[in-house]
């Protein structure tokens, strides 16, 4: 068999490039503003190092206008980011009543207030509505009742009514779910006559200057009913969308919506000060509808709330780094208290705008068009955007929290900590997208997050594919993954594949590299826990294009859909910057063009459980003790914790071992044979349990003895 010896290997290396490193860094002391990355005219700058680390200048990074930049809540104290307190004292549904006419939007929370008004009555209907929202106790939304029988109303007849009365809802749409406690309403109330009414009212209390001096109390509210709405339930963004394919499929609020839930329907209500309170819940939207038997009005609709929003989303706007980027690692300086957690997603590409546009001409051909072509179509007509899959990735699936933060015991400049980022490269243009999870007493907060980047590729693309795509148990499976490289002259060359299996690999059985087979005794695998890396002779420069690295490799997958993620770099890049493998035609031999492998559906989470060292002999002499329960643990994509307990016959607790928290792969606990006291327990048969959170039990038999 003929082998590549290491001596070529070392010959290639000498005559490697020189590197150097980027980091685009936000928040904190040194980072761009986090507020910037929303910006329209830029977001800052990265710093460029050289080989020794030193600085040598920075670079602006500029933003597209096709990223649909938006925080939702999002509190940028301290130059880092995290969930808006919602102040008890602030009216939530407070205008601004300087703005135009049909102008109510909500700027506390960035929402508005709108009516289930069709979107031709929508304006005139603002106008009066408005007025129960602007902060003036002077003046209220006030509706007349005029008696008769099957008057026309809202756009229909209402038959068997004895009057006509303004019969629509208020719609109050805080643009996500907000905490909400506390609703307070009345009609306009007289400085004199209604002193002991306005001397009540809770805090926060308007002074008694801010009222009028005549009292319009008897026009309260006797008949009213108040819904409510969280974040599953989504609506159109307002009566004057259609339904249709661009709204997808979604409608504007209807009166007594069922999609709503009924805060509070009274038909007998006395109270011209009404105030409801209630435990504190994340609402978005409330409707409030008033059955009209009279002359009715109110002066002021006040929502208030206390706590952290749970739900907080920042998506950046497209950045412009002006060149292809080699992404290296991303991490982030955070609090996750417990109880909340942050997802963080990326996504990558090479042109400004993730979306293309189609007409329709008039012969019913599809035709591509440019975006200011499709701003100008009716938009009830615009066929659906069409997602630019040859130069975008999708979003990538949630990092690892914990692996993406910094550790501060380690220089930073080291970058020993981070993880890889997820989105392919090279690519020009990167997003970013957070979500923050809270309870209404505690928050999580990223700080600062920095983004490593290479001044130049590994290679222009990196195809890889792995084979087989599909197995049909959980055994140990040789896998084969193919890389193809292609190069340009400038890029800097590859000599190492990094493939992520989840779960540590029994064997690599070959390396391949252009047809040859490498020596594993001179180019030894570097085996970790979830990923293994192998070493070969450098490829690098337009001649080595397209040659493939082949490499055969034993694991078991244990969970459906599992991808080997690869990364390419270069060892003697002192910042160990790697490239991601993109999936697809790496070889003609195999026909999956993927990198994901897909598993048996359904079935346990804990599987093939062995017990060794069964019966235990605690005593000292290293034989039989201590007894491990290995298992393998699938289909988990989220760190859960699993317990090991051990019971006596009676089913009384004798310990319960510290958990193991991990996702899919293989674990083991181990017990010694000694109570929760550290004392030796008697002799006899136990009955050993593993608890995987609520999801699933499993449990067996082992004995002790001396």
């Amino acid at each position: 068999m003929q082998y590549i010896i290491a001596s070529c290997f070392l010959l290639v290396l000498s005559i490697a490039p020189a590197h150097s490193r980027g980091e685009f860094r936000v928040g904190g002391d040194e980072g761009n503003p986090w507020p910037s990355l929303l910006s329209e005219e830029g977001a800052g700058e990265y710093w460029l190092f050289d080989a020794e680390g030193q600085l040598v200048g920075t670079e602006s990074v500029g933003v597209t206008p096709h990223g649909a930049a938006a925080d939702t809540l999002i509190d940028f104290a301290g130059n880092a980011i995290g969930p808006r307190f919602i102040d008890p004292a602030v009216n939530l549904t407070l205008i601004d009543p300087n703005a135009a006419d049909i102008n109510t939007l909500l700027p506390y929370t960035g929402g508005q207030i709108q009516t289930t008004d069709g979107c031709s009555a929508r304006d005139d209907q603002i106008r009066a509505v408005k007025k129960q929202f602007d902060g003036d106790f002077t003046t209220a939304h006030f509706r007349r009742f005029t008696p008769g029988q099957g008057i026309f109303s809202g756009g229909r007849i209402v038959a068997g009514v004895t009057g006509e009365g303004w019969k629509n809802s208020v719609v109050i749409d805080f643009s996500t779910a907000v905490p909400v406690n506390r609703i307070r309403f009345f009609p306009r109330l007289g400085r004199e006559d209604d002193i002991l009414l306005i001397e009540e009212l809770t805090e926060p209390k308007p002074p008694l200057e801010a009222f009028g001096e005549d009292s319009f109390a008897a026009n309260f509210l006797a008949w009213y009913e108040l819904r409510k709405g969280d974040n599953n339930v989504r609506f159109a963004n307002s009566p004057c969308d259609r339904v249709s394919r661009v709204t997808k499929g979604l409608r504007w609020v209807r009166n007594q919506d069922p999609a709503l839930t009924v805060i509070e329907s009274n038909r007998e209500n006395l109270d011209a000060v009404v105030e409801l309170r209630f435990p504190t819940e994340s609402i978005r939207y409330i409707t409030a509808q008033a059955f009209p038997l009279r002359d009715w009005e109110v002066a002021e609709f006040e929502v208030y709330g206390e706590g952290f929003v749970e739900e907080t989303v920042l998506v950046t706007q497209i950045l412009d780094f002006g060149q292809p980027i080699n992404w290296g690692k991303i991490r982030w300086d955070a609090d996750v208290p417990e109880g909340t957690r942050i997802e963080v997603r990326t996504r990558t590409g090479n042109s400004p705008d993730p979306s293309l546009y189609f007409d329709e001409n008039i012969n019913g051909d599809i035709r591509p068009i440019t975006l200011k072509e499709y701003e100008k179509l009716d938009p009830s007509g615009r066929l659906p955007t069409v997602y630019d899959t040859d130069n975008w990735s999708f979003w990538s699936p949630p990092y690892d929290f914990a692996a993406g933060l910094r550790d501060s015991d380690e220089p930073a400049e080291a970058w020993r900590d981070g993880t890889p980022l997820l989105s392919p490269g090279p690519s020009r243009y990167i997003q970013l997208a957070f979500r923050l999870f809270s309870t209404f007493t505690t928050a999580p907060r990223i700080r600062s997050l920095t983004i490593q980047f290479g001044d130049a590729p590994a290679a222009r693309e990196i195809l890889g594919e792995v084979w087989p795509i599909a197995v049909d148990s959980f055994a140990p499976t040789e896998f084969t993954y193919v890389i193809r490289p292609e190069f340009t002259a400038d890029d800097s060359g590859l000599d190492r594949l990094e493939i992520r299996t989840h779960a540590q690999v029994q064997a690599v059985s070959a390396v391949n590299r252009d047809g040859t087979e490498l020596d594993l005794n001179a180019f030894v695998p570097e085996i970790q826990d979830d990923h293994f890396v192998v070493s070969f002779p450098r490829l690098q420069g337009e001649d080595d294009s397209f040659k493939q690295l082949e490499v055969s490799f034993v694991v078991p997958v244990l969970r459906f859909g599992t991808e080997f993620s690869g990364w390419v770099f270069d060892s003697n890049d002192p910042d160990q910057i790697k490239q991601q493998v993109r999936p697809g035609n790496a070889t003609f031999r195999f026909s999956g063009d993927a990198i994901a492998v897909s598993t048996p559906v359904g079935g346990r989470l804990l599987v093939d459980i062995t017990v060794t060292s069964n019966p235990l002999t605690p005593n000292g002499d290293g034989v039989n003790e201590p007894v491990e329960i290995a298992y393998k643990l699938r289909e988990v994509t989220a760190s859960r914790p699993v317990q090991l307990a051990i019971y006596n016959l009676a089913g009384q607790l004798v310990v319960k071992l510290p958990p193991i928290t991990a996702r899919s792969g293989e674990f083991a606990h181990r017990w010694d044979g000694r109570d929760a006291a550290q004392q030796l327990v008697p002799p006899g048969t136990y009955i050993w349990r593993l608890q995987l959170e609520e999801k699933e039990e499993r449990a067996g038999i082992l004995s002790v003895a001396y």
